[in-house]
């Protein structure tokens, strides 16, 4: 059984992220809610982060590099979809220099945010597993033995 895509929404006001929310579950996407950084923290910090987060720009504490920030500590890869309440083309380029995945503007059509999810999830996806199966560092320990607890210990 395949288990469901869940995504973060880390909004401060709910009017135009609401219908983001909804669209995102009609397209059987479990959606968490946060309303600050410090909460989009907790929920990144688990064992198992949702995959895709989808961050206002401006946030009450914080703004969108708050939350790549804390989806680069993650324990597994996020993909940050960053939403401007429009299209600003000096944002739109930092946000896609600094590595985030997507930058939207609502409304999006169906298909729009259909393309968005599914492409941010299968990179989210690739990405964690290439760090799945990424050797660990290994170092040869004093006996001349290779043991991750003698890197551990190093």
């Amino acid at each position: 059984m395949t288990e469901r895509l869940r995504a973060l929404l880390v909004q401060t006001r709910y009017n135009p992220l609401d219908a983001l929310r909804l669209a995102l579950e009609e397209q059987s996407v479990d959606v968490l809610m946060a309303r600050t950084c410090a909460e989009a923290a907790l929920a990144l910090s688990t064992e198992s982060p949702p995959p895709l987060v989808f961050a206002e720009a401006q946030l009450s504490d914080g703004d969108w590099t708050d939350i790549m920030s804390l989806a680069a500590k993650a324990s597994a890869p996020v993909n940050v979809v960053v939403v401007a309440p429009s299209a600003e083309v000096g944002l739109y380029v930092d946000v896609i220099e600094h590595g985030a995945s997507d930058f939207i503007v609502p409304p999006l059509s169906d298909p729009e945010l259909f393309y968005i999810v599914r492409n941010a999830a299968d990179q989210a996806r690739r990405r964690r597993d290439q760090s799945a199966v990424a050797p660990h560092p290994e170092v040869v320990s004093k006996t001349g033995k290779a043991s991750r607890a003698a890197a551990a210990k190093e």
